[in-house]
């Protein structure tokens, strides 16, 4: 019969097998580590580094338009500030309103002549209309009576042309007579007397009616053939009106042709004070206080530069790498950008590829031959990607040193 081992030999072996386990342990760790370290050596031997670059970023200077005093400068450095925001404000030193003063008072003056030119306006016209009917019942009444006359003398002329023709027969049964010796030689012609005395009569009826006919045309056209016509008569009084009239209605366009021209004159320089005399200056865009080139209270001339944007959108790293490198890179190659100081690590993208750096010199010059010893070099700008947040008070990191690391 077998006899179980003792105790101390069974401790023995658990302590033995214990040991072995955590040296293995130990193995399997040293041989990770020594993995990972040869994976980061071959990274780094198959990865391509730039040189140090700097973030770089595109500004833009905001100038005063006037000559004058920096009143209020509402940002400070490392401020974002959106588009149309007021940043800064200009009084001018020399604006006045004497110049508007002067047309304010031309332009009351103008409006106060037109105003005038047109109730004397209204009044002519109201004269003319009463001229007018004045002249027409006029015309009426007088076309009346020489029709009343005329038909007078039409009456006349009839009855006259009777009183003819009656004489005419009677001369002839006188003439009758006498050649028969029934009446003496006086009754023929008292006969005869009648009858001339009867065609005279009857010619100037005549002449009267056509005298008469002549008045009724010329009332008819507001002529006067028989006076001449003064200030009681309406039709001159009518013709004096009118010709009044037509001169004030081109008054009164000249007038409001001027009123306009001052109103239009007034606004632009109403438009114009307003202008020089403050000027606010506000953020063409979504951008950051990147330098303050003034201070509040300064004098400042016009086209003089007060603050200094930086556009935190559009930032890029321009940084050299050998030229035997350039086979792993192209346009669109991603980069990671490693910021000096900072933990933060910003994403990018090349955007171009400039070779021949060293070798190549100004326009229509022979190239640079290399130097013994000298390695080419490639300019590479990267465009830095908006996917990191780029804090404003850091200044979105522009002026920052970085290392380019293309992937």
């Amino acid at each position: 019969m077998v006899q179980p081992p003792p105790n101390n030999v069974e401790c023995g072996i658990g302590q033995t097998v214990a040991v072995s386990r955590r040296a293995n342990l130990l193995v399997l760790g040293v041989a990770s580590g020594l993995l990972l370290a040869a994976a980061g050596v071959l990274t780094h031997l198959f990865s391509t580094r730039s040189r140090d670059a700097v973030v770089e970023a595109e500004t833009i200077n905001l100038a005063s338009p006037i000559n004058g005093e920096l009143e209020q400068l509402l940002v400070d450095v490392g401020q974002s500030v959106g588009q149309g925001q007021q940043l800064a404000r200009v009084a001018s030193t020399r604006a006045n309103d004497g110049d508007l003063a002067r047309l304010r008072t031309a332009l009351i003056t103008a409006r106060s002549n037109l105003d005038k030119t047109r109730q004397e306006l209204l009044v002519v016209k109201q004269q003319e209309s009463r001229f007018a009917r004045d002249a027409a019942d006029q015309r009426r009444l007088a076309t009346a009576r020489e029709g009343h006359l005329l038909a007078q003398l039409q009456a006349e002329l009839a009855r006259e042309q009777q009183e003819l023709a009656f004489s005419q027969r009677d001369v002839q049964r006188q003439e009758q007579l006498f050649r028969a010796g029934a009446v003496a030689a006086q009754v023929v012609d008292r006969a005869r007397t009648t009858m001339h005395t009867n065609q005279q009569q009857l010619a100037a009826i005549r002449a009267r009616l056509q005298a008469a006919n002549n008045q009724l045309q010329a009332v008819q056209r507001d002529l006067s053939l028989d006076r001449t016509r003064g200030n009681i008569d309406p039709t001159p009084r009518l013709e004096e009106t009118e010709l009044r009239r037509r001169l004030l209605e081109n008054e009164v366009r000249t007038q409001q042709q001027r009123v306009e021209g001052l109103e239009a004159e007034y606004r632009s320089a109403e438009r114009q004070l307003n202008q020089y005399s403050s000027v606010w200056i506000s953020a063409p865009g979504q951008m950051v206080v990147w330098r303050l080139l003034a201070h509040a209270g300064d004098d400042v001339k016009a086209q003089q530069k007060l603050i200094r944007l930086v556009d935190c959108r559009q930032r890029w790293l321009t940084t050299t790498v050998s030229e035997d490198t350039l086979k792993r890179l192209k346009i669109g190659t991603r980069a990671r950008i490693d910021l000096n100081g900072e933990a933060l690590d910003l994403n990018g993208s090349v955007v171009l590829i400039r070779s021949g750096m060293g070798r190549i010199g100004e326009l229509n010059t022979d190239p640079i031959p290399l130097q013994p010893g000298q390695k080419p070099l490639s300019q590479v700008r990267v465009r830095i990607l908006n996917d990191v947040p780029a804090p404003p008070e850091k200044l979105c990191f522009v002026g920052y040193g970085a290392r380019v690391i293309f992937q």
